[in-house]
């Protein structure tokens, strides 16, 4: 074999040894992110960017012997998202904490499958119950919804879960209000500013623009909620947070009080601890980072997204991390 040959079989054998020992020390996942023109899906791709920011040696930025790298694709729904967690395609994904909360506690159906594998790793986005009224319908607040003609949503819906919890809370039941709408039909703001309906109940991402259409249009309100129970909700229902719609959100004067599912990041609790530490680590060592990612992020404040809407248990790779900073 003339030299030539040797040099290069052995640079050849020199660069497959790289190759495979870079391999080796990177470790790759996906994040379940949801629809492409929705927030989650910024969301997953913003992680991912991040996970890109921990030192390693391969990035030539640190000691640490491993990498991550991690893909958001956009998918489906969120059965989906948890099927594919569940049977461990996906290593994270994104997904409402009332959804969270049903697979766990194994209330099974035929889009939901009972998991009770599956780890919470912080939570982000809420989705806020709002009471639009039609502004002569002198509703001002839940006791006078009393005698009104409100849609309180189709039975299984997430409205009309919330409307039931409200109506238990304050010991009323249907006959309280007038006349019930019980369909699944998207709000839009015609419902109140043809004086359809008096209110509308809906649960949403804020500001939501059916409503500030039917403000504008109409002069329709969002209800305070402050005085209807809703610490007897949180107590009882843990995947729900208090929250507080900011002033002039609405045209509001004051901040409105309500209550809202957050979507939890799930994992499953087979994922390694190590994987979970870096991600949440990523996160949050980046954070001012990660929130110009989308404007919607920088309202998101790291003692709710590890405490509030937590709707699972956390991976025990999550709380490693929290107990290093002191936030456990």
């Amino acid at each position: 074999m003339n030299k030539f040959l040797k040099k290069i079989l052995i640079i050849l054998a020199v660069s497959f040894f790289s190759l495979t020992a870079n391999s080796i020390s990177a470790e790759y996942f996906t994040i379940g992110s949801g629809a492409s023109n929705k927030i989650n899906f910024v969301l997953g791709n913003a992680i991912c960017k991040m996970m890109g920011k921990l030192p390693s040696e391969e990035h030539g930025t640190g000691n640490n012997s491993k990498s991550y790298r991690c893909t958001a694709p956009s998918t489906g729904s969120a059965s989906f998202n948890l099927d594919q967690v569940q049977e461990e395609n996906f290593q994270f994904s994104f997904v409402r904490s009332d959804k969270v909360n049903a697979v766990l506690s194994q209330q099974g159906s035929e889009t939901i499958k009972p998991f009770k594998e599956i780890r919470s790793v912080f939570s982000t986005s809420p989705y806020i119950f709002q009471i639009v009224a039609r502004k002569k319908s002198n509703i001002k607040d839940w006791k006078s919804l009393k005698g009104k003609k409100i849609h309180i949503g189709k039975e299984g819906s997430v409205e009309r879960k919330t409307f039931d919890l409200l109506m238990d809370a304050n010991r009323v039941n249907k006959s309280f209000f007038g006349i019930t709408i019980e369909d699944d039909n998207i709000f839009k703001a015609d419902d109140i500013c043809s004086n359809k309906l008096d209110a509308v109940g809906l649960i949403s991402a804020v500001p939501n623009l059916e409503i500030e259409k039917a403000i504008t249009k109409c002069g329709a309100s969002v209800l305070d909620l402050k005085d209807s129970n809703l610490d007897h909700i949180i107590k009882n229902n843990t995947y729900f947070s208090l929250v507080e719609i900011s002033k002039d959100t609405y045209k509001n004067k004051e901040k409105i009080k309500s209550v809202s599912f957050v979507d939890n990041l799930i994992t499953h609790s087979n994922v390694s601890e190590d994987t979970v530490y870096h991600l949440v680590k990523a996160v949050f060592e980046n954070f001012s980072d990660f929130q110009k990612e989308h404007e919607a992020f920088a309202k998101l404040n790291i003692q709710q997204m590890i405490r509030q809407g937590i709707a699972a248990p956390l991976h025990p790779g999550a709380i490693k991390y929290y107990k290093e900073r002191g936030w456990m």
